[in-house]
């Protein structure tokens, strides 16, 4: 597999030898990665660089030919009981050992009611003993950024750049009733923060800092002195505003953001030898230095979120959703690691859920670091997984949160983001196996069309197989990512992947055709709780919900919104 990460905003990855993609990170620039010769295009006037690069994938170790099948995962001590001041047992490594008998999940601890819970007859999310369909998308930003001038820079994207003259100046409220009044009409925001986020007086968000000054504060509607006031202000206006939030760590450091793959993570990272790349991150480390990171830092970072409805005086938090796609950890690990999280949340509020993301297709023995990974169990082994998307394990070794407190959250992508060896066309001798750029170079085409009934069936396999089934078992399912850009491959912010994929059928729009196959399969499925990734458009693999004013030949749009994207509205009000 290969890295790609758009300029404007770092999206997806992957790597030679990592199983499962990623996206939902962090950062502003513009690169095609992982071999593809692509270009990126000139700055855009505000310090996010945006030039092209050559990646040759990052050494990853070697996973059983790409599919992450195979052996089981290596032995090791587990994540161990929190404490009543939410200490644990030092970070875990191995195989988990807080369920080593296999004991079922179980319905309840006996916790007392709270604003949010499961119902256990069929998986749906409750207020206040009602059920509720959740609808809605990602707004990031507060989680930090790759700026070149500003590294790791934790701000919201509003629309509202200082640089773009405005006479209307877009503001948080009043995007915040266009979610809701509209056709989309949303009820919850997926809010990714980083632990520094909620250090006010942090550098990286410190907003009276003016030289680099950061990009998107339009004083006027962005009256913040650090990011803790605006993440405090956020949360209180989607309160005001009837929106529900589901509160997620998206790293261990805002300046790491997606590369994180646990909570100690170090270089090298996935773009670690990326070529002709300016946004490497091999300066920081989650295990020493600044931002180190560890077991008993992040049950404290879970416990100060926890405790935020009742210093805000808000109650429309669902839950937290504890580590964002921790594709590093096995099954069993991060299971233990979860309900340690659960067991934070448990101690200070009553309310919450929560919200647990699945594992990847490789994992991160006992002592190893950096890229050296193994296989993770995942089912067929021609059905990679996004980072995110694997719950395989839970069969085996069932997680110990209690079912009416718990949600599961996958993520899942299609080609817009990276092109699996389940979307090429295999017919051909010479695609077999070859997933992303591999394939273009073969000129392999894909088979993602809704009319294409076996391309529907593998998808729906992939699905059922990885997450699907928890649904099945009346577990909530909330999938917390999924997205991209329609006319994938042409893609204003990464103009190289038409050239590279330029065999393709003219017209044809894979990536929007992978979407609403999903959004079919959810409808059948019944699960249809989401939150799509994402709301802003600064996203480069997959866009936003909202349009934006930037074209590769005019850059100076960035930033600016430009209104709904009625496509993707449209889409997306066809979940109930």
């Amino acid at each position: 597999m290969r890295i790609r990460r758009s300029h404007i905003f770092l999206c997806s990855f992957a790597a030679l030898g990592l199983v499962g993609i990623a996206c939902g990170g962090d950062g502003s620039t513009a690169a095609t990665g992982g071999g593809l010769t692509g270009s990126g295009g000139a700055s855009s006037g505000n310090g996010s660089g945006a030039g092209s690069s050559v990646s040759n994938g990052a050494g990853a170790g070697s996973s059983s030919n790409g599919s992450g099948a195979g052996s089981s995962v290596s032995n090791g001590a587990g994540a161990g009981s929190t404490t009543s001041n939410g200490a644990g047992a030092g970070i875990p490594s191995g195989s988990g050992s807080g369920n080593p008998d296999a004991k079922p999940t179980p319905d309840t601890d006996g916790s007392p009611n709270g604003i949010f819970r499961v119902n256990l007859a069929n998986g749906r999310l409750t207020q206040n003993g009602t059920e509720i369909q959740v609808r809605g998308g990602n707004w990031f930003g507060l989680e930090g950024q790759d700026d070149l001038e500003r590294p790791g820079a934790m701000e919201l994207f509003i629309g509202s750049m200082w640089w773009a003259e405005n006479d209307a100046p877009r503001t948080i409220e009043a995007t915040m009733k266009e979610l809701t009044s509209s056709k989309l009409k949303f009820n919850t925001i997926r809010l990714p923060i980083a632990p520094q986020t909620l250090v006010a007086n942090h550098p990286d968000g410190n907003y009276s800092t003016t030289s680099p000054r950061i990009r998107n504060n339009n004083e006027e509607v962005y009256p913040y002195a650090n990011a803790r006031e605006a993440l405090e202000d956020f949360l209180k206006q989607a309160d005001k505003n009837n929106l529900n939030v589901i509160l997620g760590i998206h790293s261990c450091s805002n300046h790491l953001g997606w590369r994180a793959g646990r909570l100690d993570d170090d270089k090298p990272y996935v773009d670690s030898d990326r070529e002709n790349y300016d946004y490497k991150a091999d300066a920081y480390s989650c295990k020493t230095g600044e931002d180190a990171y560890d077991y008993d830092k992040w049950l404290a970072t879970i416990r100060e979120m926890a405790q935020l409805p009742k210093k805000l005086g808000i109650d429309n938090i669902i839950g937290i959703d504890c580590f964002n796609e921790p594709w590093k950890y096995s099954w069993p690990e991060w299971a233990d690691m979860a309900k340690a999280c659960y067991d934070v949340i448990a101690e200070e509020n009553d309310d919450m859920v929560a919200v647990v993301q699945g594992v990847s297709g490789s994992h991160q023995p006992a002592g190893a670091s950096g890229l050296t990974l193994e296989p993770e169990p995942h089912g067929d082994p021609d059905l990679n997984p996004n980072w995110g998307e694997n719950f395989y394990g839970q069969t085996a070794y069932p997680i110990q949160i209690p079912r009416n407190r718990l949600c599961f959250s996958p993520h899942t992508y299609g080609p817009a983001v990276f092109v699996q060896k389940q979307h090429v066309d295999q017919s051909k001798p010479e695609c077999v196996g070859l997933e992303d750029e591999a394939a273009a170079k073969a000129k392999c085409g894909l088979i993602l069309e809704r009319s294409n009934a076996e391309a529907v069936a593998k998808m729906e396999k992939q699905w059922d197989e990885h997450f699907g089934f928890l649904h099945d078992q009346n577990f909530c399912v909330i999938t917390g990512e999924f997205g991209g850009v329609k006319d994938w491959p042409k893609n204003e912010m990464d103009p190289g992947l038409a050239q590279l994929w330029a065999h393709l059928p003219a017209g044809k729009r894979y990536d929007w055709e992978w979407q609403n196959m999903y959004v079919d399969y959810l409808i059948k499925k019944k699960m249809t709780d989401f939150t799509y990734w994402s709301i802003n458009p600064e996203s480069g693999d997959t866009g936003g919900i909202y349009l934006h004013a930037y074209t590769d030949a005019d850059k100076t749009g960035w930033g600016k919104w430009t209104g709904l994207d009625t496509e993707k509205v449209d889409m997306l009000a066809r979940l109930k």
